[in-house]
């Protein structure tokens, strides 16, 4: 185990000695996750929130839009080819974004965000209608599959495409980029309020709903208009899910507060030094020394806490932190910005 350490350790210093190499193996690193992030999103569209001749959950964000249009398109005419309109709109709806990605967030994020959705356009087109009938079947008695049809299952549709969705967002968020259209709207606006994505994330998804089930209404019989309600419905659950697992998954924007008792007076500049963020300091008295304390005050980015930990403990190892998580900070709070 410690060969190991000593191994990962020259191989760390080893890329940050050469700029070159390090860069280079950061975008590859990057393109792959990327591709990875594609396909996921790809894949649950496919076989959960838009398979063929069943009933459609409704995609969030720029995906959703495009299954908008698809519905519009087709109160007109019933001649298209859906995959590739979707795949279409989809790509045309994000390019507005991308002018706000690039001025606004980061050129690297808006390079790699438009990968993203360039190869979900991509995979969204040739990935196999086959692929859900291993998900989707069950066993009888001698063994043989039997095909339950995935319109049968909705809830597992729904939670199976939020689970998905939320992933490919996340892997996206983790490299510095995002999955495109209202992803990089949301992340613009946690960004600037210093808050979580997923409630944003949900808000703006809930306007498309609403806008699918009207276009739904208008495009189907009246016999057929209950099974849009309906799998609007089934959405409300698709999207909770997706905006949890994002919240969960995603930690650029959570913070946690850091309250440390110490009697170590080097305490605060080793932490000023340590992190890109401010601390109060309030002088103290033990309870039951009567000995003369330090309480510091310090709010970090929740994937801080453990380097925190570490350096306090260095610094004193008898201090008393408790960590508390906070759900939102108003003022100046240093987060590094997106390349």
């Amino acid at each position: 185990m410690k060969k190991i350490s000593l191994l990962k350790g020259k191989i760390k210093k080893f890329v940050l000695d050469h700029e070159i190499l390090k860069i280079v193996l950061d975008w590859i690193g990057s393109l792959f996750v990327t591709a990875l992030s594609a396909f996921i999103f790809a894949y649950g569209f496919r076989s959960f929130i838009a398979p063929k001749d069943v009933p459609h959950l409704v995609s969030g964000g720029a995906s959703g839009i495009s299954q908008v249009i698809v519905g519009i398109v087709s109160i007109f005419t019933d001649k298209v080819d859906t995959n590739l309109l979707t795949s279409i709109a989809y790509f045309v709806i994000n390019i507005p974004i991308f002018f706000l990605a690039w001025f606004k967030i980061g050129k690297r994020f808006t390079i790699l965000t438009f990968f993203n959705v360039l190869l979900v356009s991509l995979f969204n087109e040739i990935l196999p209608e086959a692929m859900t009938e291993v998900l989707f079947s069950k066993f009888d008695s001698a063994g043989n599959v039997i095909s339950i049809g995935i319109e049968t299952e909705p809830i597992a549709r729904a939670l199976f495409a939020g689970i998905l969705t939320g992933v490919h967002s996340s892997l996206a968020y983790v490299i510095g980029s995002s999955a495109g259209g209202m992803d990089v709207i949301a992340l613009y606006i946690a960004e600037r309020k210093s808050t979580s994505i997923g409630k944003y994330s949900m808000s703006i998804n809930a306007a498309i709903v609403l806008s699918y089930v009207l276009v739904n209404i208008v495009n189907q019989n009246n016999d057929n208009n209950s099974a849009a309600v309906i799998m609007a419905l089934y959405t409300c659950i698709y999207f909770f899910t997706s905006s949890k697992v994002i919240d969960v998954l995603n930690t650029k924007n959570k913070k946690t507060e850091l309250q440390i008792f110490t009697s170590s007076d080097q305490m605060a500049a080793v932490l000023l030094h340590a992190f890109p963020h401010g601390c109060t300091i309030v002088d103290a008295k033990g309870g039951y020394t009567g000995s003369s304390k330090k309480i510091i005050y310090m709010v970090v980015s929740y994937n801080e806490v453990k380097k925190a930990i570490k350096i306090m403990r260095d610094v004193d190892e008898n201090c008393f932190v408790t960590v508390v998580n906070s759900y939102q900070v108003y003022g100046k709070f240093y987060i590094r910005p997106l390349r």
